[in-house]
């Protein structure tokens, strides 16, 4: 009898266990019913903030890469994934130089140095995404989140280096059209805030933001 009494009871938890189990998957596999990847290319304006008064210049830079969203809900992503990032600007800055004249005497002179920056990326988003729901066969969405970026290389005019790691905050606001099922095209504008410095110079903090449009194509 005692047997009998223990056996169903390891047969009630059991039972127990393979029904969590087989809820858990059963939940996993309808995450993934929704989740979806694709390609982006995004075309933006690079510009620096500087902790002088020193002039910044704004340019042209590219952000293109591979997404793939995580379904929390229907209306309720994680987007991460890896893009190729180019960011910098040019920083003209006033330079005093401290001479000494036949007499011995100082004087100063004041020039004037303009510095390029083009740093290229290997960054890492982790973005929540917030979907409406479906109207017509648009769906709008904000996106809001941090990245991380690993210096690739850098090219700079004067003797300053990128740091090597960086980071970002992001957000998105944009719309995407349902072409059937989970695929899709998207378009949004997005702005960068870059939050750590990014050059390594102990007289002066960069910081390398951007404004862009990214389009996509998600399935």
């Amino acid at each position: 009898m005692k047997k009998f009494n223990v056996l169903c009871l390891f047969f009630v938890l059991f039972s127990t266990s393979f029904g969590q189990n087989n809820n858990t998957s059963q939940n996993f596999n309808e995450k993934l019913k929704y989740s979806r990847m694709g390609l982006y290319f995004s075309p933006c304006i690079n510009f620096i903030h500087t902790n002088t008064n020193a002039e910044t210049k704004s340019n042209l830079g590219i952000v293109y890469g591979y997404a793939i969203e995580m379904s929390l809900n229907k209306n309720h992503y994680i987007e991460s994934g890896f893009s190729i990032t180019y960011k910098g600007g040019d920083i003209t800055q006033n330079i005093t130089i401290t001479n000494l004249d036949n007499n011995g005497d100082a004087e100063q002179e004041i020039t004037t140095t303009t510095s390029d920056y083009k740093v290229e990326y290997l960054t890492l988003p982790f973005l929540i995404k917030m979907r409406s729901r479906e109207i017509g066969y648009f769906h709008y969405f904000a996106k809001i989140g941090p990245s991380i970026n690993f210096k690739i290389k850098d090219m700079i005019t004067s003797q300053d280096k990128a740091r090597f790691v960086s980071l970002d905050l992001s957000i998105f606001l944009g719309a995407e059209y349902s072409l059937g099922g989970k695929t899709s095209i998207e378009s949004s504008i997005f702005f960068t805030n870059n939050i750590t410095n990014s050059i390594a110079n102990n007289e002066m903090h960069a910081l390398f933001h951007q404004l862009g449009l990214r389009l996509g194509f998600l399935f």
